[in-house]
């Protein structure tokens, strides 16, 4: 099947005229993608991190992390807590991570208790600790309700009595 069209010319879009409008929409319905912010390879932090946005880290970090999506190149080091909603290790954590989405990649070594909904774990990468695995929504879980918590009992209404003869 050819796509380029009967003559066998590929299709061209003229660069002004009515389709800039078009090319606008299309532009407008593509959604941008989330801020990230990058610790290069040459960076050293002590201390926590905290950041609503995704984080791309391939320097070391000696404290607590907490993202939203949180990216190990593989000269990165991480000496701390990892909380995200997603990881992806390709480098090394000495550490906890809590995360719903965790990818150790192969050249990845984690050594620490690691808590995840759901894992990938390529050949090659390697975990020291516990691993458990917890439910993906929370909020299907049973609570435990408390007396105090409870509402009040109903005034109880006096009951009406049938004879039958």
């Amino acid at each position: 099947m050819n796509l380029a069209g009967q003559s066998g010319e590929p299709t061209r879009r003229p660069v002004n005229g009515s389709s800039a409008a078009s090319d606008e929409s299309a532009a407008a319905a593509v959604p941008r993608e989330a801020p990230v912010s990058m610790i290069g390879n040459d960076i050293q932090i002590t201390g926590n991190i905290e950041a609503e946005v995704d984080l791309h880290i391939d320097g070391r970090v000696q404290g607590d992390v907490r993202c939203a999506t949180l990216i190990l190149g593989e000269n990165s080091t991480v000496i701390g807590t990892i909380h995200a909603e997603r990881v992806r290790v390709a480098g090394t954590v000495e550490g906890a991570i809590d995360t719903t989405d965790l990818a150790i990649e192969a050249t990845a070594r984690v050594q620490g208790d690691i808590a995840y909904s759901r894992l990938r774990i390529a050949n090659g990468g390697v975990i020291s600790g516990t691993i458990t695995h917890k439910p993906l929504d929370e909020s299907a879980r049973l609570k435990l309700v408390e007396e105090a918590e409870a509402a009040p009992p109903k005034a109880a209404k006096p009951a009406k009595v049938h004879y039958i003869e």
